[in-house]
């Protein structure tokens, strides 16, 4: 039976962006360079591009303890399973282990999607529509960068680079030029 989920506009906003040319490649970057979990960095996306203002020090460690042991303990134990029956595992035949595979990756897509929704929660905040594209882009990268302070990541020009292209299709209304460059300035300075 599959879950019944909720909807909500950050789930909506992280499938619209995601599913976006080079978004998967850009965050798995990250993820795999830095051990981040995309999904807080995509909160943090989403807090500021809809109008929901920025996170301080305190805020960003708040939201990440509300998912740090449902991520740790739940999503990358799962993912691990997932990567390890990639192309088989253990002797069991690819004809076999590929269709589990398969569906341990759509229960890991379940998992993070509860972790959304509990960051979803984790702050109640209204959004400003009064805001301009470009503070919501301004807001979306210092959220990003106190995530990054707060895991203890000193980004580079290369990180900038990828958190670019993550956000890009969410201000694909701005010059991707722009956002990069904004990423750069606010990220690696």
């Amino acid at each position: 039976m599959a879950a019944e989920f909720p909807d909500h506009p950050f789930w909506d906003f992280s499938l619209r962006v995601y599913g976006s040319e080079g978004v998967p490649e850009a965050c798995l970057v990250l993820q795999e360079r830095h051990g981040i979990d995309v999904n807080v960095l995509l909160y943090c996306f989403w807090l500021g591009a809809s109008g929901r203002g920025t996170l301080d020090d305190g805020e960003i460690a708040a939201v990440c303890r509300t998912v740090d042991a449902w991520h740790r303990d739940v999503v990358r134990a799962v993912r691990a399973v997932r990567q390890r029956l990639k192309g088989g595992f253990g002797g069991a035949p690819v004809a076999l282990s590929e269709p589990l595979r398969r569906r341990v990756a759509k229960i890991e897509v379940d998992l993070e999607h509860v972790e959304q929704l509990m960051l979803a929660g984790s702050l109640a905040r209204e959004d400003d529509e009064s805001l301009d594209e470009g503070s919501r882009l301004d807001h979306a990268l210092r959220n990003a960068a106190a995530y990054f302070r707060a895991v203890g990541i000193e980004p580079d020009a290369a990180d900038a680079a990828q958190t670019a292209i993550v956000l890009g299709p969410a201000f694909d209304a701005l010059p991707h030029a722009a956002v990069a460059d904004a990423a750069r300035a606010t990220l690696a300075p």
